[in-house]
């Protein structure tokens, strides 16, 4: 018996499988925090105005249904973000201010405040939380931000943290993202210097292109530098390794390491050096001797009640 061949699928049914696989690529879960879901209008809930003029709240978890007396209004609520903005510069307590940031955006949230208030409050408590290296905060302010956005196209920083977006979830090692990321960026068929800088860095560090990752960490911004602080470090470890069996059993002068991985002096190059174990004599590394004694280093993971941060730390 001869076995029958199975027709090709037709237009429709092929139009069908495929959209069957895209739907099941996105339900794939994302390191970065987000995927994109469909909105469901009848899931919206009836917004409250709030009542209370208190500049300070402690953050509490809502379980039953909002009391308006105990939400600030969006009056107080801009009051507020202007005393906590000097409450930070002042004191630099993250404690406080990252419970009292919590419970202003928990206000905003419940009130459904989606306006430029909403946005510049999500983006300083981000922008703090990147400071003291507090990453799953951040994470929940640049999700938020996400949507907040898409209501409000034409925001001041949009591009600067869909730039921060890639980076964390470079940090994260998290390809999938970058590229949905990449894609959705070349549908926009926007141009923007700090979206396309954080693609390339995303793929230099994919690709362990350390000459490259590290010229274009220079161009990055402060913010930028602080999300792949572990990821820079990581990656000159890798490099160093790369090198150390690439020169041996030659010798490679450590002056040249402050250019080919951005150090700031050759003190900290030696220092480094020092830390993970690579033989130095007379200003050059022993390329063969170092390959026996090189150890991988040790991140500092800071310790909860440091800078009040008890979350991951990357």
């Amino acid at each position: 018996f001869f076995l029958k061949k199975k027709p090709p699928p037709a237009s429709s049914s092929l139009q069908d499988h495929l959209r069957k696989l895209q739907a099941s690529f996105a339900s794939l879960p994302s390191k970065a925090g987000w995927k994109r879901t469909k909105r469901d209008s009848t899931s919206k809930t009836t917004a409250i105005i709030g009542t209370s003029t208190t500049l300070e709240k402690r953050y509490l978890r809502t379980t039953d249904a909002v009391d308006p007396s105990k939400v600030r209004n969006r009056a107080t609520c801009v009051k507020a973000f202007a005393y906590l903005k000097g409450k930070w510069a002042a004191e630099q307590d993250y404690k406080y201010i990252g419970e009292q940031f919590k419970s202003l955006r928990q206000d905003i949230r419940v009130q459904s405040i989606c306006d430029s208030l909403a946005i510049d409050v999500y983006e300083a408590n981000a922008r703090i939380c990147l400071e003291v290296g507090d990453f799953s905060e951040f994470n929940q302010c640049q999700s938020c931000l996400r949507e907040l956005y898409i209501t409000n196209p034409r925001s001041e920083n949009k591009f600067e943290f869909w730039a921060y977006r890639i980076l964390y979830a470079t940090a994260l090692e998290d390809t999938k993202t970058v590229l949905q990321e990449q894609v959705e960026y070349a549908n926009t068929r926007a141009k923007d210097a700090m979206v396309r800088l954080a693609l390339d860095i995303a793929y230099a560090c994919r690709a362990e292109n350390y000459v490259k990752f590290f010229t274009l960490l220079k161009q990055c911004t402060y913010y930028g530098k602080l999300i792949l602080h572990k990821t820079k470090w990581a990656l000159r470890f890798k490099a160093i390794t790369l090198m150390l069996k690439a020169y041996s059993p030659a010798k490679f002068p450590v002056q040249k390491l402050i250019k080919i991985l951005n150090f700031s002096s050759e003190k900290a190059v030696r220092l480094w050096l020092n830390h993970i174990r690579v033989i130095q004599k007379d200003g050059y590394i022993l390329c063969k001797e170092s390959q026996k004694t090189i150890r991988s280093p040790r991140f500092k993971v800071r310790r909860e009640g440091q800078n009040g941060v008890t979350h991951n730390v990357l």
